[in-house]
């Protein structure tokens, strides 16, 4: 029987890098990005590459480079995601 891996970070199960739970030091790898990488405002980009929320920004500016508005693209996935 397997044990849950718990983030000793925001003790709930790392389920989806679960393989690298031991390099991520028992956390998700978002809780220790956050804990050891990222600098500044939590809710913010950071200057590291692997940073989601730089790609975020950069996945935003590429939508409106392309002539798309991103508010209106996140509204159509919502939608589309939860279709009543």
């Amino acid at each position: 029987m397997s044990q849950s891996k718990i983030c000793k970070r925001c003790n709930l199960p790392v389920i989806e890098n679960a393989d690298q739970y031991e390099v991520f030091e028992n956390m998700h790898w978002l809780c220790f990005h956050l804990e050891f990488e990222h600098e500044g405002d939590p809710d913010a980009a950071c200057g590291d590459p692997s940073c989601p929320w730089w790609h975020i920004a950069a996945l935003k500016g590429k939508l409106v480079e392309l002539g798309f508005d991103p508010q209106h693209v996140l509204l159509e996935a919502t939608k589309e995601k939860w279709k009543h």
